[in-house]
């Protein structure tokens, strides 16, 4: 059973502290190196609305958007190993949820970076909608190369809104 709750310290820096390599990847090469995963934790958690996801009572995910210009959300998500099993009931809370909360509130757009290797993220990225803008060279501490991907909610077709709302809890 997978359940989306708030975010707190503990549970996020449980999942900041076990990240899967793709995820680790990623989030290390923006960071100062010697970053500890409770300071990780405690950025993700500084601004916006962040939650966590769990997996037979362990948390596995923690995801979350912070805004960043007027009308302009910015998304991020990592997890531990198996993050994967809680992908679907983590889409489905955002497009059933925050989606319309968003709309109603004024937001066009929502981004999310991604480093280039982490083809798992760009998969779903893509498959729930999000349009790949552009790369972002030298993005990363060690010129890592990320890509920019959007959504621009007048443009996101209702049938990925429907689909995603659909997607039943695993």
């Amino acid at each position: 059973m997978i359940t989306i709750e708030p975010a707190n310290l503990r549970d996020v820096s449980y999942v900041a502290a076990n990240l899967r390599a793709w995820d680790r990847e990623e989030i290390y090469c923006q960071l100062p190196l010697g970053t500890k995963p409770e300071a990780i934790a405690a950025h993700s958690l500084a601004v916006g609305e962040a939650w966590t996801a769990f997996y037979k009572g362990l948390p596995m995910a923690a995801f979350g958007f912070q805004t960043i210009s007027a009308g302009v959300l910015t998304g991020w998500a990592y997890g531990r190993d198996g993050m994967e099993r809680c992908i679907p009931a983590i889409t489905r809370f955002v497009f059933t949820y925050k989606v319309p909360e968003w709309l109603e509130a004024g937001i066009t757009r929502i981004e999310v970076r991604t480093i280039e290797t982490h083809v798992s993220a760009h998969r779903w990225l893509e498959a729930a909608g999000a349009e790949r803008i552009c790369a972002l060279d030298q993005w990363g501490r060690d010129g890592e190369r990320f890509h920019l991907y959007a959504w621009v909610c007048d443009r996101v077709p209702d049938k990925i809104i429907r689909r995603w709302k659909n997607v039943l809890y695993a």
